[in-house]
């Protein structure tokens, strides 16, 4: 049981100092950069839905 607490510290701890830096730092997109990475989202959602299918159907 500690071992899993000590984890979530670590993911919590990692997302407190994580998120705010990575909105300091990064830039923002442009429309035609959003469509492009958009474009693989259902592509790349659908082939996740068949792995987790597949894995779950053959355990």
């Amino acid at each position: 049981m500690p071992v899993i607490v000590i984890i979530l510290a670590i993911l919590f701890a990692t997302l407190i100092i994580g998120i705010p830096l990575i909105e300091k730092y990064s830039k923002e997109k442009s429309s035609e950069e959003l469509h492009k990475i958009t474009r693989y989202m259902t592509p790349l959602m659908m082939i996740l839905l068949i792995a987790a299918a597949f894995r779950y159907f053959i355990s």
